[in-house]
């Protein structure tokens, strides 16, 4: 009985093994991952979009399987990703190029960076971005993990929110709807906005995984600021100028003028205030033509790799800014942008007139301390405390031979050291001493004379 019950399990197993055949499984197609760092900034009417083409799929094999990254931007609030795709627009298509193959001479010529001649797109150098770019190829495009940026000019018909129809078209409507509100106080949430995601493509038309969304608000730019003045020391630059009408007053407090924040209770819509400090390139100079008055020449677009970026690490909640990198005799260009902040969205101004300041050396060092002088058969001793500023070219003797009496040099050219030996005195003549610290400046500065010190000579 054991045994008939064993040879009939046998016997279901053989047959469940032994039965029809299932549909063969679809080849295995790989698709891009996401790319990379995708982050959207507006600055007055222009959105820098920036990502970094993907190197490798989803499955994390390398190299990406990529012929495209495709941007999309949706003015409003979208219900999916693929809405995005649908209904919104496309800004741009990015041509990526194939991966090289091991017998590639890649010792080409390089060709210009611009991605293949593609209007409005660059490609950047930052870390990561691999040698091959270095020396690109014959096909337009990027390399896979090129860093590229791309602008999108903010028009009045973009910033127009999308409304989808049920039947699947779509409209642009002239007015903002009137959104939700807590407690009767618009939120963050509800700020227009302009929604941007990112996707790669490969060989088969088929998209991959979309990036997160970036996000900028669409609502109006404040003023920039007015007034800028650049003034400077010997160690930094110090930028004020004046806020915008309708900036918040800034409350500081007595004792160490520190900004108050607050906090509300209820995070209301209305953005938050504050400023962001670029070095730009100087206006181009006016262009003369003969028997005319000088007519300007607008500035010609500097070529970037990268969104312009602000001197200052975190927005200035206040007017004014120091930035310490002083070089003298080097021309620096200051613009200034008001920026607003609404929640995680943030916007900037257009640009403030551009303040230009070539710095000059005029900053004497100080004058030396704690001179001392000895007396010794036929010479007198000096010495003094050594000076710390990094131009510092020496010190220069002053020697006088009565009391009162005007002091002249006796060192023709600066010394190093902080100790010196006149041995051309007089036996029983009283000298003055003073020292003077001089610069590399050029002409050089002086600074005032140290203390004077009396000793007669034996």
């Amino acid at each position: 009985m054991v045994c008939a019950a064993l040879m009939l399990a046998v016997a279901g197993l053989t047959a469940v093994s032994c039965g029809k055949k299932g549909p063969p499984l679809a080849p295995l197609m790989r698709v891009p991952a996401p790319v990379e760092e995708f982050s959207a900034r507006r600055l007055g009417a222009t959105v820098y979009l920036r990502f970094v083409v993907p190197a490798r799929n989803q499955d994390n094999s390398t190299p990406a399987d990529l012929t495209r990254v495709e941007v999309y931007g949706y003015t409003g609030k979208p219900a999916s990703d693929e809405d995005i795709v649908k209904y919104g627009t496309r800004v741009a298509s990015v041509a990526v190029r194939p991966p090289p193959r091991e017998d590639e001479d890649r010792t080409r010529k390089p060709k210009s960076r611009d991605g293949g001649g593609t209007p409005g797109l660059q490609a950047g150098g930052g870390e990561g971005a691999g040698q091959s770019r270095a020396t690109e190829r014959e096909e337009p495009g990027f390399e896979q993990g090129a860093a590229v940026t791309l602008t999108e000019a903010l028009t009045p018909e973009l910033m127009q929110p999308v409304v989808v129809r049920q039947s699947g078209g779509r409209k642009k409507v002239q007015e903002v709807a009137n959104v939700p509100t807590m407690l009767g106080i618009a939120t963050f949430d509800d700020t227009p906005s302009r929604v941007y995601i990112a996707v790669g493509v490969n060989r088969k038309q088929r998209r991959g995984v979309f990036s997160p969304r970036a996000a900028v608000p669409v609502v109006a730019l404040p003023p920039p600021p007015t007034g800028l003045q650049v003034t400077y020391t010997e160690r930094e630059f110090t930028l004020v100028w004046t806020p915008p009408p309708g900036a918040p007053p800034v409350t500081s407090s007595k004792a160490d003028g520190a900004v108050l924040r607050g906090r509300p209770i209820v995070p209301s819509a209305a953005p938050s205030w504050s400023y962001d400090v670029f070095e730009v390139a100087p206006p181009a100079p006016a262009q003369v033509s003969a028997g005319s008055p000088a007519a300007p020449r607008a500035a010609p677009e500097m070529p970037r790799v990268e969104p312009p970026t602000p001197v200052n690490r975190q927005p200035v909640p206040v007017p004014a800014f120091t930035d310490p990198r002083m070089e003298f005799g080097a021309e620096r260009c200051y613009s200034v942008r008001t920026v607003n902040l609404f929640g995680k969205l943030q916007q900037a101004s257009e640009q403030s007139e551009t303040v230009c300041v070539t710095p000059r050396d005029t900053f004497a060092p100080e004058p030396p301390r704690g001179l001392i002088a000895v007396a010794s058969d036929g010479v007198i001793s000096l010495s003094w405390d050594p000076n710390s500023e990094r131009d510092l070219a020496g010190y220069v003797i002053l020697r006088g031979e009565e009391p009162g009496a005007p002091l002249q040099p006796i060192t023709r050219e600066p010394i190093q050291a902080t100790t010196f030996e006149d041995k051309t005195v007089k036996a029983g003549v009283r000298y003055v001493y003073a020292v003077v610290a001089v610069d590399k400046a050029s002409p050089p500065n002086t600074s005032r004379e140290s203390n004077r010190i009396e000793e007669t000579a034996r």
